[in-house]
């Protein structure tokens, strides 16, 4: 069943909008984040990304915002005076979505914590600490934090003493209630599994953070959807589901003109012969592997057991298995099991990545059509409406970065409900039971 607030939230129209709370962004990418909390009623006034790429198209998204284009743990002083200079009230909300490739399950060094590039990746798990000083200058009312779930067992050296992050921010941050939880996206109505772990922290002048804890409520946006839906909650949405209601021009991988459509973010990588036979053999709706094709093209020989790469009859390559030659040395590319797979049709989409294009990652084979999802399609899932300007990166044919910054972001639906919840928080005194009803926290767009 597809969740038409999505649906319509994506292809929505640019709004013309009346934003009254202020917010200030760390480590922003290109804003697809903030645009949900901007789209929920907070006015960016400083959004801080270290690359020039990726700041400047998130520039011409957001052209009333100052950006700054540097490390975020260098630009503390300027942060806090250019907000200052922009506006004489005190910040509502603090946002930090930084890397986080130290604890990412993608990243190959995760877990040796000895190697160089591992050393270098911990300091990237220490970046969401750096909303501490920038919290210390501006006095947010609210601080909002996500990143990958291992953040919440995290433990990094402080003060000689291994501690988790979350107790760190609650150490340096005293006048600072901090909750955490790990969401998943699907649960909101939107077709992709995608958990992150958000860390909250309310500053405890604000007068209904005591009924927050009092009532036991949350901060969250209520879940409206479940794997196993009971009391009223709705299925999730399948992958089918959405991308038969967006209704998206058929692509396919053989050629360039088979594998482009007439939306320019429509398009989808091309295949020599054995990588297309690899992909366009795994029987459509089926969720499976190129690693389970078991017909040989060479003689028809079937079935050829799983893990061969030559063919017990011919011997010959099994040429629709993913495989390498290397001066005659043939085996199977070595892979996890959700490698070259067709996406399961009648459950979401698995995350999507910053490697979306590479179809021996993880689950990134389109569910019944012979190639992986186009930009357009990952932006999407990703929920980041339509209306969002990418010309600054077609222009330049960089099509890979809009590919990574898609896979980088929190779905824009997301940060929009939790968007929602905080502008109608910071609007009032006190919580009443009302403000939790499940229609609040599942506006349609």
């Amino acid at each position: 069943m597809i969740n038409q607030p999505v649906r319509n939230f994506v292809l929505r129209s640019k709004p013309d909008l009346r934003r009254d709370a202020t917010a200030v962004s760390l480590f922003s990418g290109a804003g697809l984040s903030d645009l949900g909390f901007a789209l929920a009623g907070f006015n960016f006034v400083i959004q801080v990304e270290s690359d020039p790429k990726r700041s400047a198209i998130g520039a011409d998204n957001f052209p009333e915002s100052t950006w700054i284009t540097g490390d975020v743990r260098t630009h503390h002083d300027e942060i806090a005076s250019r907000y200052q200079a922009a506006t004489q009230r005190r910040l509502d909300l603090l946002v930090a979505t930084p890397p986080c490739q130290g604890m990412s399950s993608s990243n190959p060094s995760r877990g040796k914590r000895q190697t160089p590039k591992a050393r270098a990746l911990d300091e990237k798990n220490r970046l969401i600490l750096e909303v501490i000083p920038v919290a210390r200058s501006l006095n947010p009312r609210i601080i909002v934090a996500e990143n990958v779930r291992q953040i919440l067992t995290l433990h990094v050296d402080h003060d000689c003493v291994s501690t988790s992050i979350v107790d760190i921010l609650r150490e340096e941050l005293p006048e600072y209630e901090v909750f955490s939880r790990v969401v998943n996206v699907a649960d909101h109505g939107i077709a992709q599994i995608r958990r992150r772990a958000l860390i909250i922290a309310v500053h405890n002048q604000e007068r209904w953070l005591r009924s927050i804890i009092r009532r036991n409520r949350t901060l969250w946006p209520s879940q409206m959807h479940s794997d196993r839906p009971t009391d009223g909650m709705l299925p999730w949405v399948t992958v089918q589901e959405w991308l038969t209601a967006m209704k998206y021009e058929t692509l396919d991988a053989e050629s360039p003109e088979t594998g482009r459509g007439n939306h320019p973010l429509h398009f989808v990588p091309t295949y020599g012969p054995d990588r297309y036979l690899q992909v366009s053999d795994i029987p459509s709706y089926s969720g499976r592997s190129a690693y389970e094709n078991d017909n040989c093209r060479s003689c028809g020989y079937f079935p050829v057991p799983l893990g061969e790469i030559l063919c017990p009859k011919c011997g010959n390559t099994m040429r629709n298995r993913p495989y390498v030659d290397k001066e005659g040395d043939i085996r199977l590319v070595k892979g996890f099991k959700s490698s070259y797979r067709r996406m399961h049709p009648n459950r979401p989409s698995y995350t999507i990545t910053t490697n979306s294009s590479h179809v021996g990652s993880d689950f990134k084979i389109h569910p019944w059509e012979n190639r992986v999802l186009s930009i357009l399609e990952c932006a999407d899932l990703q929920t980041v409406p339509r209306f969002y300007d990418w010309t600054r990166a077609q222009e330049n044919q960089n099509y890979y970065l809009i590919r990574a910054l898609v896979g980088e972001a929190f779905p824009t639906y997301f940060t929009y409900l939790q968007g929602c919840v905080l502008v109608k928080l910071l609007s009032e005194n006190v919580v009443t039971p009302q403000m939790y009803a499940r229609e609040f926290s599942q506006i349609a767009a």
